[in-house]
């Protein structure tokens, strides 16, 4: 009987010990082993992947990430989600140019336990840039038709340079729609070398009346019309289409906001400058 009593102890404090052991060894937080965030240079085109590789042997309830764009400003969450080999994997939307975007990573997991990276956050936080993008976007952003007969005032078009860099027009070419719709009768006018238009800059170019300075000149008409812009490969990257807009009487016809597809006819030419406050 004694023999059995002692085997009931044992077993006790074994099962006892053991799970001592147990919750030991799993009641703590998860380990995050590494971030990486790609690309290492993003530019205001680009999402940025933030990659995590987190450890856990009780089991991971979430993985985010957190950024803000502001010192002081609010945090964004963003899930991260499993994937192979322990890595949890998440995007960032793109920002614009020259934000510092500020931004940690947190996992819970089932025990109740957060850790955080960089260690110390959200005090102590991982940053980036952001830097320019190279994508070119370029619009026919106003036009008027109605211009004196002569270099006083003359019918002109007005390109809009949404890209965050400047953008090298030397060899477009520019036309209306009666050169458009000639089938190549009516030759197109090529820019000269230098034109550059500079990052939300605008170009105004005159269809008439340019003093010479081009032997390819064209008058838009009040009754509808259309105007185009090639690049040197020869394919269209901008346009307006006004072929069924009357802008008699000094009126533009144009996109407000500037670059948008919102088109409205404007009885104040904003000629050079932004649409966004025209009327």
């Amino acid at each position: 009987m004694k023999l059995r009593y002692i085997a009931i102890s044992i077993f006790a404090l074994l099962t006892a010990f053991s799970s001592c052991v147990e919750d030991e060894i799993y009641n703590g937080p998860a380990s995050i082993e590494k971030v990486t965030m790609e690309p290492a240079a993003p530019q205001s085109s680009d999402k940025v992947t933030i990659t995590a590789k987190v450890l856990d042997l009780k089991g991971v309830s979430s993985v985010n990430v957190l950024f803000r764009t502001s010192a002081s400003g609010t945090f964004s969450s963003v899930a991260l989600t499993a994937g192979q080999d322990f890595n949890y994997t998440g995007q960032i939307p793109a920002q614009a140019k020259d934000a510092k975007v500020e931004y940690y990573v947190e996992v819970k997991n089932s025990g109740g336990f957060s850790t955080v990276y960089p260690s110390g956050a959200p005090a102590k936080l991982a940053s980036y840039t952001v830097g320019a993008s190279t994508l070119i976007k370029l619009y026919i952003n106003e036009a008027f038709a109605d211009g004196t007969k002569d270099a006083t005032d003359p019918d002109w078009v007005e390109i809009y340079n949404d890209s965050e860099i400047a953008v090298d027009l030397s060899g477009y070419a520019f036309y209306d729609d009666g050169i458009r719709t000639s089938a190549g009768a009516k030759p197109k006018r090529i820019l000269n070398n230098g034109t550059v238009i500079q990052p939300k800059g605008f170009l105004v170019l005159k269809t008439e009346y340019t003093s010479g300075e081009y032997t390819v000149e064209f008058g838009l008409s009040t009754s509808g019309d259309g105007a185009y812009l090639d690049n040197k490969e020869g394919v269209m990257v901008a346009s307006l289409d006004f072929t069924t807009i009357n802008l008699a009487g000094k009126k533009s016809y144009g996109r407000k906001p500037d670059g948008s597809n919102t088109l409205v006819v404007f009885t104040t030419p904003t000629k050079g400058s932004s649409n966004n406050n025209a009327q």
